[in-house]
């Protein structure tokens, strides 16, 4: 059977909209973006109906939290897509472009949540989703505590919620030596000397376990907010990222993704991931770069 998305489709810019050619001729695989990896139950009905009037009758949930229609037919595309938005559903960003962002569900549902992943990855969503112009794709994922579910070391940025300890007993909330937060610590950075837990910051991964566990909430968080990492990818050759801030807040987080940007486009070659550039120039060098103000 022959192919009709030959020579008279620019299989490239389909594929940065979202619309995937496949090996068998003339259907597509059709991205969806589903910022965070949520869906209402409305959209989960009209991609069920979709899938099965235009596809295969099933749909494949990617890695990254997105869902993809598979076998579209080309003369099909049009009509999918106008189907998809009638719940709010867009098309996946492929390509060279700020794709769609992963998270954890956070501080809103998680018992261990630290941060408001969905707060952020709106915020940061609203703003660079889809921008285009870069060397090389780019990809943020937002975990709201350091168990990492949804490795934020593993992508381009990375966003992990934290709170750093400290013992506070003011306004009537007194240890009482009960243990509990030398218990629970998973790395051991507690010790009750004299009936009073000691933290070693040096070994804290701020948690936030400790904070949780105390029954008169006399460990309260002394720092809260994000710790950044950047150069982190999968694939091939994968790499973990580095360390790049530490306590940052939502807003701070926001701006940095602009700053980040702006130093990657401005030093990276064509095609050269974040984390390439970072091993090619060192994180030092990519620092000051961010932080200056003439990029």
């Amino acid at each position: 059977m022959a192919d009709r998305t030959g020579p008279t489709l620019d299989l490239d810019i389909l594929k940065a909209g979202g619309l995937i050619k496949q090996r068998q001729p003339d259907l597509f695989s059709v991205r969806v973006r589903a910022l965070a990896g949520n869906l209402t139950a409305g959209q989960l009905a009209k991609l069920g109906e979709i899938s099965t009037k235009y596809g295969k009758g099933y749909v494949h949930v990617t890695m990254r939290q997105g869902v993809e229609i598979p076998f579209v037919h080309l003369d099909n595309l049009e009509r999918v897509t106008e189907e998809l938005d009638e719940v709010g559903l867009k098309l996946g960003a492929c390509g060279p472009r700020f794709r769609v962002i992963t998270a954890c569900q956070g501080v809103s549902i998680c018992n261990h949540g630290l941060g408001d992943t969905e707060s952020l990855a709106k915020k940061i969503d609203e703003r660079y989703y889809g921008r285009s112009g870069l060397p090389h794709k780019f990809k943020v994922g937002i975990a709201g505590c350091p168990n990492a579910c949804i490795k934020p070391q593993e992508n381009d940025l990375g966003f992990m919620g934290v709170a750093q300890p400290i013992l506070d007993e003011s306004d009537g909330a007194e240890c009482i030596s009960c243990g509990i937060c030398e218990d629970v610590c998973p790395v051991k950075a507690i010790q009750l000397v004299d009936g009073k837990p000691e933290i070693d910051l040096t070994k804290c991964v701020n948690d936030g376990k400790c904070i949780n566990s105390c029954p008169t909430g006399s460990l309260r968080p002394e720092r809260e907010g994000w710790t950044v990492f950047v150069g982190g990818k999968f694939g091939k050759h994968p790499q973990l990222g580095w360390v790049f801030d530490k306590f940052i807040s939502e807003e701070e987080a926001v701006e940095l993704v602009e700053k980040i940007l702006k130093a990657y486009c401005h030093l990276a070659h064509k095609r050269e991931r974040l984390g390439e550039l970072i091993n090619r120039i060192g994180l030092e060098k990519f620092r000051e770069a961010v932080q200056s103000e003439q990029i």
